[in-house]
């Protein structure tokens, strides 16, 4: 059985869908771990699954990821009908691919800019030029009303400079955007992954220590987060559906009714709450992989106590 904690936390998770509508992606960065596979959600099919969750559901949120995005001629159609519904919408981007004219309500967005330190860490990662495109499309999202974060990976050779980073963005667009820092993957992790097994470069991108890491997760704004709770459904560009961005083993395909997926969601949940409550977090839905950073959380738990 849920505590009442994680029962409160569940309850607003099933408010917010996360939908990957495809893999590909305009960038070839260096230390990306994902495959970049063919299938791309049709716009109608994201819409028939929205449809049926809000018969069952109430849903306040949708936070879409790739892949790239932006790089769908019908995105911004694809947003325009959310937010008309008066769901607020998230989107995690790259920042190279501008759409934003096309997109009717910007208030009811929120973009998540990925951008790895300062221009040099970044443009060594995701090519020259690109950190320049990023921050001029936020200069004019931000112009145009559209809300802003930053999402960054952290690497032993950048993170020294994260003070400096914010610096720059505080200068660029005159304000500084919530930034959420997320430690590069371990090596533990892409070595074990079950369905991508990317390693991806070291030269300039060294792997942090565990120490690093907890440091990192004590004194930022991490992700995923210290006391997790990040699950939630999670629509993949082939039709499965997981318990989390990062899930491997799927609760169910689009196929599955949502009372269905969710009920299977909360299945996940129970297992955790039977083998792995050690850590006092919100809970997972695959506690036996869980994003690779288990260990770390551990031992903040210890320094916590």
């Amino acid at each position: 059985m849920l505590s009442q904690r994680v029962e409160d936390h569940l309850k607003l998770v099933l408010q917010h869908l996360y939908i990957n509508p495809l893999e590909r992606c305009n960038l070839k960065c260096k230390i990306c771990y994902t495959r970049k596979t063919s299938p791309i959600l049709p716009m109608e099919t994201i819409v028939a699954f929205v449809d049926a969750y809000q018969k069952v559901q109430l849903l306040t949120t949708i936070t879409f990821c790739g892949g790239e995005v932006f790089a769908l001629e019908y995105f911004p159609s694809l947003v325009n009908t959310m937010t008309h519904r008066g769901i607020f919408v998230q989107v995690i981007t790259n920042g190279t691919i501008d759409q934003l004219d096309k997109i009717t309500h910007p208030n009811n967005v929120n973009l998540i800019v990925s951008l790895d330190g300062i221009e040099s860490h970044h443009d060594a990662n995701r090519g020259a030029g690109n950190f320049r495109k990023s921050i001029s499309f936020m200069q004019k999202a931000h112009r145009l009303g559209f809300h802003l974060d930053v999402f960054s990976i952290v690497h032993k050779n950048n993170l020294g400079s994260l003070d400096q980073f914010e610096s720059l963005l505080q200068k660029e667009l005159g304000f500084l955007p919530t930034v959420t820092y997320h430690p590069r993957k371990p090596p533990t992790y892409l070595n074990a992954h079950p369905i991508s097994n990317i390693f991806g470069e070291t030269r300039e991108f060294d792997f942090l220590t565990k120490q690093e890491i907890i440091e990192l997760m004590k004194t930022r704004n991490v992700f995923p987060p210290k006391d997790l709770g990040c699950y939630q459904i999670a629509v993949a560009s082939d039709g499965k559906v997981y318990g989390c961005c990062e899930g491997t083993l799927p609760l169910g395909t689009l196929h599955n009714t949502p009372n269905e997926l969710i009920e299977a969601l909360r299945a996940r949940l129970d297992v955790w709450s039977q083998t792995d409550m050690t850590i006092g977090c919100l809970g997972c839905s695959q506690h036996e992989f869980m994003c690779g950073i288990k260990e770390y959380l551990v031992e903040l738990a210890k320094i916590d106590s």
